[in-house]
This record gives C-alpha cells, sequence and structure tokens, in this order.
C-alpha cells in the first residue's frame, strides 16, 4: 500500500521536468541527425537474447490488461483543532498570549476548539483479475477497514468494488460488476524452483501498469509481520524474490515466464521502507484456495489440530532418524491433537497418506481439512512410526496470552542453564505463578538475561518436565540433570506452560 506524505510525493514529481527535459533534447538531436543513419541497428543481439526479450514483451501483453490498480478510502474521526483569532475572553475561548503576534502579550490573542469533523483516508495499492466476470485477488492490507474500495483497470474505467477478507492469510477478493473481463491464470505454486525468472506487475508509489524483473531467491520462507500483537500476521510458507516490489505492489501479481501467476505480493525487507532486492509473495495454491472458500462460503474455515510444528533442524534429523517432516514443540491441553495422544518431540512424517517434508507442508495440510474430518496422521516416537487419528476442530481465530506475578522463592539451578528454579508442588509458589495441572516439575521463578534459557524462549511460570531426556519432578532433580550437561551441548527441555506442553532446545554457552 502506498501512503505517501505529501512533501515526500512532491519530491519524486518535481524530478520529472528534469527528466522530460533531457528526454526532449535527445529526441531532437536524433532527428537532426536521422538523415545519416542507416537502418541497420548498432549491435546485432543474439538470437537467444531475443528470444528472452520476445518472452517478457509477451508475458507483459497478456499480464498487463489483468492487473488493476486498488484506491481505500476510511473516513477518520480528525481529532479536535485549535484556531487562532483575536478579542476578548467570552468564556466560550481560551486566552493564551502569542508574542510577536497583533495584540499578543495581553492575553488578545486566543485559541478556540474548532468543530470535529470526519476526514478521509486514502491508500492504494494493487490487484490482478482471476475471473472473468469480475473477481480480483488483493492483500487484505489493502482493503482492510476501507469504507470505499475503487478499482481501476487499464483502460481507465473505474468500478466500486465488493470485498470478502482473510486476516490470516492476508488476502482478499474484490468484486466488481463486469464481465468478460482479460483474466490471468493461476500456475502451481508447488512447482516453483528457486533460479527461475519471476515478474512483478502492480502499482508501485501508485505508478500503475508497472513491471519488474527478477529470479525467485528463495522458497518457504516463515515471517511474522506486524507491530502491535493484534495485527500480526503469521506467514508460513513465502516465495521469495529480487524483482523490485516496494509499496504499492502489495496485492499484485508475481508471474512466471509462461505468463501465469505464481504468487500475489505482499511484503519486502527493508530498512528503508524502499526495495532492496528482497521481496514476498504469498504462494499461487494458497490464493486459490482462500479464493475458492470466499467465492463459496463467503469465509475460510480451516481444520485445527492444536499443536506448534516446526521443522526439524539437521541435528534434530539425525536424533530422530527421519529425513524431514514436521516436530512436535508443543501441545495444547483439551486440543484434537492431546486427545488423540500427540506427543512434545513427535515428528510427524505422514498426513492422510501424504508425505510431511517440512512445517509448512503441514501446517497448509491441517487447514485446508475440513474441520471434523478424522484423519491418519503417522509419527516417528522412539524410533518406531506411530499412527495417531485425530478429529479435527474448527482453527480459532484469536489466541490467549499467559500472565505471571512476582514472586520469592528458594535458590536452586542457575548455572548452566541460567535460571532459578523450585518445586512445582510447592503452595506459595503455585498461588504466586497462578499454576494449575500437574505439581510434578520444576518452576521457573526467574531466567537470567543473556543466558542459555533466555535465549531458548524459557519465561517465568514454565514448568520443565523433562531435561535432555529425563523425567524432572522437582527442582532438586533439574539441578542434577543440569549439571551432568557439558558447554557446547544442544539439550531438549520439554515444558508446561498453562494449558501448553512445548519442547524447547537449549544451547549451553
Amino acid at each position: 500500500m502506498e501512503n505517501t506524505p505529501w512533501h515526500k510525493r512532491a519530491a519524486r514529481i518535481a524530478l520529472i521536468p528534469a527528466v522530460f527535459g533531457l528526454g526532449c533534447a535527445a529526441t531532437l538531436f536524433t532527428r537532426s541527425n536521422a538523415g545519416s543513419q542507416n537502418a541497420t541497428p548498432p549491435v546485432t543481439p543474439s538470437p537467444q537474447v531475443l528470444s528472452v526479450q520476445s518472452a517478457f514483451e509477451q508475458v507483459a501483453d497478456k499480464l498487463r490488461p489483468a492487473v488493476v490498480f486498488i484506491k481505500s478510502q476510511q473516513t477518520i474521526s480528525a481529532p479536535p483543532g485549535l484556531q487562532f483569532r483575536q478579542g476578548k475572553d467570552d468564556g466560550q475561548t481560551f486566552p493564551f498570549s502569542i508574542p510577536g503576534f497583533p495584540g499578543g502579550g495581553q492575553g488578545n490573542g486566543q485559541f478556540r476548539s474548532m468543530p470535529q469533523f470526519p476526514q478521509r483516508a486514502t491508500a492504494s495499492g494493487s490487484g490482478v483479475i482471476v475471473r472473468s466476470d469480475g473477481y480480483i485477488l488483493t492483500n487484505d492490507h489493502v482493503v482492510a477497514s476501507a469504507d470505499k474500495v475503487t478499482v481501476v483497470l487499464q483502460d481507465g474505467r473505474e468500478f466500486t468494488g465488493h470485498v470478502k477478507r482473510d486476516f490470516r492469510s492476508d488476502l482478499a477478493l474484490v468484486k466488481i460488476d463486469a464481465t468478460g473481463l482479460p483474466s490471468a491464470e493461476l500456475a502451481n505454486s508447488d512447482g516453483v524452483k528457486v533460479g527461475q525468472y519471476a515478474i512483478a506487475f502492480g502499482s508501485p508509489f501508485g505508478l500503475s501498469d508497472t513491471m519488474t524483473v527478477g529470479v525467485i531467491s528463495s522458497l518457504h520462507r516463515a515471517q511474522q509481520i506486524g507491530e502491535n500483537p493484534q495485527d500480526q500476521r503469521f506467514y508460513s510458507s513465502l516465495l521469495q524474490t529480487d524483482a523490485s516490489i516496494n509499496p504499492g505492489n502489495s496485492g499484485g501479481a508475481l508471474v512466471d515466464i509462461y505468463g501465469r501467476v505464481i504468487g500475489i505480493n505482499v511484503a519486502i525487507e527493508s530498512p528503508s521502507g524502499g526495495n532492496v532486492g528482497i521481496g514476498f509473495a504469498i504462494p499461487s495454491n494458497t490464493a486459490r484456495y482462500i479464493m475458492d472458500q470466499l467465492i463459496t462460503k463467503g469465509a475460510v474455515t480451516r481444520g485445527y489440530l492444536g499443536i506448534m510444528p516446526a521443522t526439524p533442524t539437521y541435528a534434530q534429523r539425525q536424533k530422530y532418524g527421519v529425513p524431514g517432516g514436521a516436530i512436535v514443540k508443543m501441545v495444547t491441553d483439551g486440543t484434537p491433537a492431546s486427545e488423540a495422544g500427540f506427543q512434545v518431540e513427535d515428528v510427524i512424517v505422514k498426513y492422510d497418506g501424504k508425505t510431511v517434508d517440512s512445517d509448512a507442508t503441514f501446517r497448509d495440510l491441517v487447514a485446508r481439512t475440513v474441520p471434523g474430518s478424522t484423519v491418519a496422521i503417522t509419527v516417528k516416537r522412539n524410533g518406531t512410526e506411530v499412527t495417531l487419528h485425530p478429529k479435527l476442530g474448527t482453527s480459532p481465530e484469536v489466541a490467549s496470552s499467559i500472565g505471571s506475578s512476582p514472586v520469592e522463592a528458594p535458590k536452586a539451578e542457575r548455572g548452566k542453564l541460567g535460571i532459578q528454579v523450585g518445586d512445582a508442588s510447592d503452595a506459595q509458589l503455585r498461588e504466586s505463578l497462578a499454576l494449575k495441572g500437574s505439581t510434578h516439575g520444576a518452576v521457573v521463578v526467574e531466567v537470567v538475561p543473556g543466558s542459555p534459557a533466555q535465549d531458548a524462549g524459557i519465561l517465568r511460570g514454565d514448568v520443565i518436565v523433562k531435561l535432555n531426556g529425563q523425567a524432572v519432578d522437582n527442582g532438586e532433580q533439574l539441578s542434577a540433570v543440569a549439571k551432568t550437561l557439558k558447554n557446547g551441548n544442544q539439550v531438549n527441555a520439554v515444558v508446561r506452560r498453562g494449558t501448553e506442553t512445548m519442547l524447547l532446545q537449549i544451547t549451553l554457552d
């Protein structure tokens, strides 16, 4: 989206006349020497180069008519303004002295409250027509909270759009009242490879009908974007490209050399706010699934299991004897996963007969499963494959947080790990930390800043029930296990946090 301050826009536009003037001078010079030039170009490109150029031209001819410019307008309430005026205090204005103003210095200059008027905030982005009857894919953040969405086609026609949104995927569908529109084809993004051409279309900084070229730089990028917790979105598998993407490209198409949409541009990595060669797009297979749900149901429903998966590291793959998969790092009580018997450290290798090679694959498979379905999930546990049969629920849209309060506690292990713990069975500790559930384990009452425990994500109030494969019933047992660990070791800790059991990996200094 673009929301550029007027002075920056003015600075950018101010460069255009100078560039235009140079262009005129160059044109005049060329014309004055036209008689001395022959029809043969100074360079004869190889057939291969001309073939690539022709391919880009064909992609442009096909895609440009299907990419749209989107304007979002939102009504906001402006704070009360203050207006300066001269005169005496009449009980309705506020005396205020301003040296240098006529009449100022003796309370004659006054401010008064101005009426509060609604104002319009405008932002812009891009979209791509995916059905000829007026369906357009874009990002949710392009149209979120908009009172009015206007779609501008390449031919200049403008339409009011009707929006269906999905916050979690950051995708939205805009419907306009038009038929016979040029539309783009969605590719199978599972077939995208690093090094393939990637062509971005959109309206960077409001400059509609813009095309840039690069390659696919990486696959399956996981990103969490958003400054405030309520605004954060988690993208589990993004395409990365060096095709130039800037503010305003959001919602536009990322296309392959065949002219098929492989992704919807969504974000950039940039210290300056401009392009530095790292852009991200939501894969087209995700976009197709969300689009179909929004068209047929008006909203997106997702399957829910109740675990936190992660792609195994190299060391974990060696330890558990798996080529890939999704390791279970957390299980939430009362969820389908908990009831089906999932355990922390299980490595999920198959989902309903399909091979699981990463956590992104697993998340996608779960999300696309109809709630209420029972699926067969194979996990590797203690060297043996076990098949579980959870009945999936419906994914909740909002997560809850757990807080804690200060407490004094006896000192225990705080050396190698960098924590101070007590017994989870201690009544005073349980009350002070609002602990619930099992009384087994060592409860963390202090985490040393910069310690291995803090780096691993251990928090005050966590209850450690297993360390380095050994069960822990109390603080004394944790200390005994910790003393056997060596610097440089990577050890697993099974931790209870509220209603969740999770796996954390601690790297000792």
